[in-house]
């Protein structure tokens, strides 16, 4: 073999280990991303009883946010807008009960609270808020401040956890 061969091979070998290098680094990032995600909203749906199925939903990551070989970037797209109470008899668990001028959805009682059935044919728990002409508000659940505050903490360790988790991935591919 040549000397310019030689310098082929190597440098093909090691064009080769930075194209796996970075594979494995995609994982990792992907790998954490998804923990995280089911994490925070396990821990929101517990907190504000909410079925996680229904959370689950509102967090997406297509195929073009994961992190690539190229792309060492994953992204997460949270929907913190709040959940209509109607939302929560999905589950079988919940179930309405109506009492004495209010309604329990869940573990949430709305008071002066009904189920409608609205123009635009959907069916939604209503509250009467006052006197007024359009005294009537759909009932929602907050999600913002929960859901930003359980990503943060979920995100918290992350960069010990990439470490860690590089590491393990690394050993595995090149021992």
């Amino acid at each position: 073999m040549t000397l310019e061969q030689d310098l082929a091979l190597i440098r093909r070998n090691a064009n080769k280990v930075v194209k796996q290098l970075n594979r494995q680094a995609a994982k990792t990032i992907n790998h954490l991303a998804t923990k995280a995600r089911n994490q925070a909203t396990k821990n929101v749906a517990k907190d504000i009883g909410v079925p996680v199925k229904t959370l689950k939903g509102r967090t997406r990551q297509s195929k073009h946010q994961r992190a690539t070989a190229t792309k060492l970037r994953a992204q997460l797209r949270v929907n913190v807008s709040p959940l209509p109470l109607i939302r929560l008899l999905e589950s079988k668990a919940n179930r309405v009960w109506e009492g004495r001028g209010a309604i329990m959805v869940g573990k949430y009682a709305v008071q002066r609270g009904f189920i409608q059935t609205l123009a635009n044919g959907r069916t939604h728990v209503m509250q009467r808020a006052g006197s007024a002409r359009y005294s009537i508000d759909v009932v929602k659940i907050p999600l913002r401040q929960p859901l930003t505050a359980a990503y943060q903490q979920a995100l918290k360790d992350y960069p010990t956890e990439l470490q860690k988790e590089l590491k393990d991935r690394l050993s595995a591919v090149f021992s």
